[in-house]
Parts: C-alpha cells; sequence; structure tokens
C-alpha cells in the first residue's frame, strides 16, 4: 500500500464524520459561504505533508479546503509546491516565513511566492536579539527576549521590506502570538512593529488574542483597515498553559469574531490548529469545518 492509499484511509473517519456533522451547516453555510473560501494553513499537517504532500492536500480539498498559508516547502521548490496544490484544486493565498529570514534573504522568499501565486508574504514571528531559552516554552522564552528595543528592531526591518514586497505585487503581513501584546508604556509590541510602515498588513492570529486577554472581534476592529487575514485558532487552558482545540471548543466567541471581519473587509482566513494533538488531525479538521459551515 503507497504512502498516499494510507493517508487517504487514515482519514476516511474524519470524511464520514464531516459529512454527518456538516450537512445542516452545509445547507446553512450563511456567513463563512457568502464571504470567504475555506482556507488552512499548512502548519496544521506538518507531519503530514512530510510523509506524503499528493496525499495530505487531496485529503485537505476533500474535507473543504479551497486555498491554504504556505508553512515551508518541505524541500522542494515553490514550483513543485504550486504544481502539487494544483493537482489536488487548491491554490496558495499566502505564504509564511519568520522575520529573521525575511531580513537576511527577502528577494528569494518574494520570488517564492511570486512563483506559488500567493499574494501575501506573512511574518510569523519576530526576529530576537539573539537566541532565545530553549529550556521555557516558546512563548514564554519569547515574551522575555523580546524587549521594546526588539520590536523597534523589527519596525525597522519592516521598513525596510515592505517597499520591496510591494514593488513586486505582494502585500506584507504581520502574523502575532500572545507576546506582541506586552505593553511597552502605552504601546505593545505589535504597535511598535506597525510604526515602521504604514502599508503593512496583520494576519491576526484570533486564538493567540484571546490567549493574551483580548477580544479578537474587538481587536479586528481595533486594527481597522489593516487586518487583511485571520488564523482561526481555538483555544483552552490547562496545566501547562493554552493549547489549541477545534473550533467551537474553546474560548474564542466565532460569530462575533467572524461579523467584525465581514465588516472590516478581512480578505481570507485559515483554520490552524498546533500540537499537541488529542485525537487524528483529520477527524479535528473536519469538526472544525463543520463548526465554520454551522455558523
Amino acid at each position: 500500500m503507497d504512502v498516499s492509499r494510507r493517508t487517504f484511509l487514515g482519514a476516511s473517519g474524519a470524511l464520514a464524520a464531516f459529512a454527518a456533522a456538516g450537512q445542516a451547516g452545509a445547507a446553512a453555510a450563511g456567513l463563512i459561504k457568502a464571504n470567504w473560501p475555506l482556507g488552512v494553513q499548512l502548519w496544521t499537517v506538518n507531519a503530514q505533508m512530510k510523509e506524503d504532500i499528493p496525499g495530505t492536500l487531496k485529503t485537505l480539498k476533500s474535507l473543504g479546503f479551497d486555498v491554504i498559508e504556505t508553512a515551508g516547502l518541505y524541500g522542494g521548490t515553490a514550483q513543485t509546491l504550486k504544481g502539487q496544490l494544483a493537482d489536488a484544486g487548491l491554490k496558495a493565498r499566502a505564504c509564511h516565513m519568520n522575520m529573521g529570514a525575511l531580513s537576511t534573504d527577502i528577494d528569494k522568499h518574494i520570488a517564492d511566492t511570486l512563483a506559488l501565486g500567493a499574494g501575501w508574504l506573512v511574518a510569523s514571528s519576530p526576529k530576537t536579539p539573539g537566541p532565545i531559552d530553549s529550556t521555557k516554552p516558546w512563548v514564554q522564552a519569547m515574551s522575555e527576549a523580546m524587549t521594546k528595543e526588539a520590536y523597534q528592531q523589527n519596525a525597522e526591518i519592516i521598513s525596510q521590506i515592505v517597499p520591496k514586497i510591494e514593488a513586486a505585487g505582494l502585500k506584507f503581513a504581520y502574523h502575532n502570538h500572545p507576546m506582541e501584546f506586552d505593553d511597552f508604556g502605552g504601546q505593545s509590541g505589535l504597535d511598535i512593529m506597525l510604526t515602521g510602515s504604514d502599508r503593512a498588513r496583520l494576519e491576526l492570529d484570533l486564538g493567540w488574542v484571546a490567549a493574551a486577554g483580548h477580544d479578537p472581534a474587538a481587536m479586528i476592529r481595533k486594527y481597522k483597515g489593516k487586518v487583511d487575514l485571520l488564523h482561526i485558532k481555538d483555544m483552552v487552558k490547562d496545566g501547562s498553559g493554552y493549547r489549541s482545540v477545534e473550533l467551537g471548543k474553546g474560548i474564542v466567541k466565532w460569530k462575533p469574531a467572524f461579523e467584525a471581519a465581514k465588516a472590516e473587509g478581512v480578505k481570507q482566513f485559515f483554520v490552524e490548529q498546533e500540537e499537541p494533538y488529542v485525537r487524528p488531525i483529520f477527524e479535528s479538521l473536519a469538526e472544525s469545518v463543520a463548526h465554520l459551515k454551522s455558523l
């Protein structure tokens, strides 16, 4: 049995659950279907992509997704990945890369984004002043590393890369975690970074917005005119901190968030769930799609 076949069979239970749970939602499909194609961040299926790219992409399409956001090229080229996406009936809309990589090789990442046919080049996280403490949880270590001066340095990087990105016909967006909402004398880290360019856009990760103690709908409105993209992630808190779960099972109030997104002209969202997973990820994605279609 080849790997693609195993990927399909492993997702068959998820597909059945999606069909059963999503029929009523698919019939209504009001808020979501009328405004956005279903998108997914490929980091969600990172392990599956490393094992079987064609099978994973085809399964995502079967679950109802139409567009993706990249999380790297999986050892291939942008042209190769674009062909694999096309074979599965998917399109790339945005590409993720951390700020450190964008600051050192912006031309390559612009070229890859163009080759994939995407419209946004997104900074997935800020550049730190130096190595972070690997003995601590990533979010905690990043929060400790990112001083006001570090955010100002990232603002300077943004000021340098945005003109190049826009000259290529693309848009730049920044993706948040909780630490960007740390306060520095009345300005958040995110606010400081946005001083780098009034053309910079945002990809608000609503799960991390909620984990940082903010209301997702209010945050979309706060940055009116700047929020192009969203990461759709639900969160619960346990003994080790926040972790992501299927949509509708966590702390995010999704209907008001999507109503705000519609009112403010958000262009696209991507479902994302991160490890640790407590059930097969394709089953979780099927449940999340059914929840979206019920809104």
